[in-house]
């Protein structure tokens, strides 16, 4: 018989038998993660910002600029953001559950720094690819030159601040597992204000314009920003207590935890974004043009997927939290409640986006005929946009829960095995072109959202919280008492 918690903390407050009536625990814990989701639906805001202002100086700069940041958006995609999937999505199961559930909390830290280290390795490699990509490139040899070239530029410069992304990346997920969502506000709008000055100077400016460089170094300042504010952050407060000592100990332990929840989470990355950088592939030999469109409508899907990540966070997080203080009734109901509010806003931001979608086009690029191409794939894209969200929401239930082996499955199926083949016939056979690929794109996000659904509603959430107290503290922890609770951070507070 699984035993909770003896006594209550902000992040898992439990209402006891007759204390409320059943819709006050409803209104509770939407309250909860109203407070939790907004500041990371603000950051990832600003992070969404931050990615489209440096698709509007490219826009501005020129049409074959942004197919060439496009291409290389294809490469950093497939080989690099698996990384970053997946050694964050493994955080959040562990973290989460670690920090409410473990018989030693420090371990959260040597989590996160275990998980560093083994990116400094793999990071090796991926910038080895990246700083020679002719083997990639050799298979778009009908691209014009000048876009190949501008691509590796941008290449060369994702080796430097790629890192500062998953790196950052790692100590956001050491600060969400103790509910401290508010601080990453102060990260990314650091990381935004510093690529808007940036833009300006190197790039806007006339007097100090330097050409199409200075988008990737502005780039690059902002994401260093963000990884030296957070890293400042957690070295002059009170989370640094939380951070514990690496040493070898456990290492293997936490290693294998790290790779076997890590690489479904790698997968998953992959399949939602390769499918669209595989349409990538086919419309480069189409023309500059139609790979700049491509290019916008990639970037325009991951600004606001990004925001949808976010929020995935927040509901991985609470839903680990409350799987690891054994409350599996509770993790239900957060997960159901996430589940509502993101269906309501993406609904709205679904008319928004409609209703002023030319002004969205005219944001992203002066040029007409771009435009002009772009306006008819604008409801495709804001399908893909609305069940991505929702999709992302799901997903991070289910990392909560540490099942992210059936959410990659999911992915995999719905979107190579059902969206592929409607994109190629619609693309293809029926002439369709840019329109068909993201019509078999929306498609597939649907049928994810909607088997990630079913998935969770049938979800045996005594069983969970059973694997994850197995997973914490070995398997003989799973029956005993649960240890005493974690004194955990008010949910206001900033450390």
């Amino acid at each position: 018989m699984l035993t909770k918690l003896a006594t209550s903390h902000p992040l898992t407050t439990q209402t006891r038998n007759g204390d409320s009536k059943p819709y006050q625990e409803w209104v509770e814990e939407a309250k909860f993660q109203v407070s939790k989701a907004l500041p990371m639906a603000i950051a990832g805001t600003f992070r969404s910002l931050t990615s489209i202002l440096e698709v509007q100086a490219l826009g501005h700069v020129g049409t074959k600029t942004l197919a060439g940041r496009s291409l290389a958006l294809l490469v950093v995609n497939l080989t690099g953001y698996p990384l970053m999937y997946g050694l964050g999505g493994a955080l959040e199961s562990l973290c989460s559950q670690a920090y409410t559930g473990g018989r030693r909390n420090k371990r959260i830290g040597v989590y996160v720094q275990h998980s560093i280290c083994m990116f400094l390795v793999a990071n090796i490699f991926v910038a080895l690819l990246w700083l020679h990509p002719s083997i990639i490139f050799r298979m778009l040899a009908r691209t014009d030159p000048e876009v190949l070239k501008y691509a590796k530029t941008f290449l060369a410069f994702e080796c430097l601040y790629f890192p500062c992304i998953v790196i950052q990346g790692c100590l956001k997920r050491f600060l969400l597992a103790q509910g401290l969502m508010r601080p990453t506000v102060y990260f990314e709008f650091a990381g935004l204000a510093s690529m808007f000055l940036s833009l300006q100077i190197f790039v806007w400016n006339p007097a100090t314009a330097i050409g199409f460089i200075g988008v990737p170094i502005s780039s690059t300042i902002a994401y260093a920003t963000v990884l030296l504010t957070n890293a400042i952050y957690i070295a002059c407060s009170q989370c640094k207590l939380e951070w514990g000592r690496t040493t070898a100990v456990g290492f293997k332990q936490n290693a294998w935890h790290l790779i076997t929840l890590g690489i479904p989470c790698g997968i998953s990355g992959v399949a939602s974004y390769g499918f669209a950088d595989l349409a990538t592939i086919a419309v480069a030999m189409l023309g500059a043009e139609e790979l700049a469109v491509q290019a916008v409508l990639n970037s325009s899907k991951s600004a606001f997927a990004r925001t949808g990540s976010y929020l995935g966070m927040v509901v991985s997080n609470r839903v680990g939290n409350l799987l690891g203080a054994r409350d599996p009734a509770k993790s239900l109901l957060s997960a159901k409640i996430s589940i509502g509010m993101t269906t309501a806003a993406t609904g709205i931001l679904a008319v928004l986006m409609l209703t002023f979608q030319h002004s969205f086009a005219l944001f992203v690029t002066k040029d007409k005929s771009l435009i002009s191409a772009l306006m008819p794939l604008i409801p495709m894209l804001v399908v893909v946009v609305v069940f991505d969200m929702i999709s992302n929401v799901l997903t991070g239930v289910l990392r909560g829960q540490g099942r992210q082996g059936i959410a990659a499955i999911i992915r995999v199926v719905a979107l190579y095995l059902l969206a592929v083949p409607l994109a190629y016939a619609l693309c293809f056979t029926a002439g369709l072109g840019l329109r068909g690929l993201w019509i078999g794109l929306a498609v597939g996000f649907v049928a994810i959202a909607t088997a990630e659904a079913w998935l969770v509603l049938v979800t045996d959430w005594h069983g969970e919280v059973k694997r994850s107290i197995e997973r914490i503290n070995g398997t003989a922890a799973a029956e005993s008492p649960a240890p005493e609770a974690t004194p955990l951070l008010h949910p206001n507070r900033l450390c």
